[in-house]
């Protein structure tokens, strides 16, 4: 099923996905929220992130040819990117950076079923709610400082998702794609991915607690061409292979 997160009659719900309807849920179903006998056009709902994570844990140099890769390495990057940073579908990046450079990047994003932690001896059969689109924004840091700390990943807006989760997609072979405007700038295979979802969430919950709701980015493929940065009255938008895509348009908080 495809779960969605959006506002119908000023009110804020989650549905399910069905063609030209969607059914109503009393809440995110990894949170207990029950299917409502109540259906609504699709065209009337304006969509959100499918999701309010209460943390979203990015992995970056997961792919070949990614910046920084290197033969010794024995676990990814990791940098979180704030809860305040999530906007769905069509919504606006709006980066309050004028004249810093700002790019997207984009993911498969993994949304958590069940609670995993060091401390739980017997994990859950199935950790993994479903998968949706990300685009990881990003921009330069000052003073020559790393890009993955929180100037560059956690401004409001620098974390697109959407537009739903699907509870059956099954990452394999499929192509990712990322484009700026109309140009292409990343391209690869999930099946690239040197860490997989088994890996990373039996890794990541060896140290922190994930929880239902929470959100995975699986990094970024490499660059096809060289880095273009965004301006004001630009869009990026990610591609998944029998995911869908996500399209956000891009402005500054200050013009």
């Amino acid at each position: 099923m495809k779960i969605i997160r959006f506002v119908y009659l000023d009110q804020i719900y989650y549905g399910e996905l069905h063609g030209d309807e969607v059914i109503l849920w009393s809440d995110a179903p990894w949170a207990g929220g029950l299917k409502l006998q109540k259906k609504v056009l699709f065209k009337e709902v304006n969509l959100l992130s499918p999701c309010q994570p209460g943390k979203i844990i990015a992995i970056a140099i997961n792919y070949p040819g990614a910046t920084g890769l290197k033969k010794e390495m024995v676990e990814p990057l990791v940098f979180f990117k704030p809860p305040s940073s999530v906007i769905g579908h069509n919504q606006s990046i709006v980066s309050p950076f004028s004249d810093t450079p700002t790019w997207g990047e984009c993911e498969l994003g993994i949304v958590v079923a069940e609670k995993l932690s060091p401390t739980i001896k017997v994990k859950p059969q199935n950790p993994i709610f479903g998968y949706t689109i990300a685009n990881d924004v990003s921009a330069e840091n000052v003073q020559g400082w790393d890009h993955h700390l929180a100037r560059s990943k956690g401004a409001d807006t620098f974390c697109a998702l959407g537009p739903w989760i699907d509870t059956n997609f099954q990452p394999d072979s499929q192509k990712i794609q990322g484009y700026h405007n109309d140009s292409i700038l990343r391209e690869g295979r999930l099946s690239d991915r040197l860490w997989k979802e088994s890996d990373l969430l039996t890794w990541l919950s060896s140290w922190i607690t994930l929880n239902p709701g929470d959100v995975i980015l699986t990094g970024t493929p490499k660059r096809v061409r060289d880095r273009q940065y965004l301006d004001n009255g630009d869009y990026f938008k990610c591609t998944i292979d029998g995911l869908g895509e996500l399209i956000n348009p891009y402005k500054y908080l200050h013009v």
